[in-house]
């Protein structure tokens, strides 16, 4: 089953919506200083918590205290791998070298497409799954965040020794 979802965030926060055909299908909100979010779906609550550094990883957390899905980052090719609880595994990838295009998929018959604009995009996928959609969101926050802080750590002492 295709389907064509639009996201959309604000520019200075961490705060998604997801729509299908106009209606809000569900929220994912970030913490502003950790890599954590809650998600607010229709099948219920969820807290996606992430943890560790030189081997970091992201547990998707439902209301019952049970993780259903781990998420193990791969920095240096900005990648990740998403384990369900069921055992399947997918993939998630950048498309291209402007970061504003990424996918999630198991390579069998589950394909996520998700493409960015400024603080909106759209989601092309052929699965009726809202967490995958959930797990691809806060992957593109949690690099995002990431590049960000590096960005801070490389110019900001460019700019003081300019300054002095």
């Amino acid at each position: 089953m295709e389907q064509l979802l639009n996201w959309r965030k604000g520019v200075f926060d961490s705060n998604y919506q997801v729509f299908n055909k106009g209606l809000l299908r569900f929220s994912l909100n970030f913490s502003t200083w950790k890599n954590t979010a809650i998600a607010t779906t229709q099948g219920g609550i969820y807290l996606l918590k992430s943890e560790g550094f030189s081997h970091p990883k992201t547990k998707l957390i439902n209301n019952k205290n049970e993780v259903i899905a781990v998420i193990n980052y791969e920095w240096l090719a900005f990648k990740a791998k998403i384990k369900l609880s069921t055992g399947e595994e997918l993939e998630w990838s950048f498309q291209n070298t402007w970061l504003s295009r990424w996918s999630i998929n198991n390579h069998t018959d589950k394909q996520l497409l998700f493409n960015a604009a400024t603080g909106n995009g759209l989601i092309h996928t052929n699965v009726d799954d809202d967490l995958l959609v959930v797990i691809g969101l806060f992957i593109r926050e949690y690099y995002a965040r990431i590049l960000i802080l590096l960005l801070l750590i490389v110019f900001l002492p460019l700019s003081f020794r300019g300054i002095f």
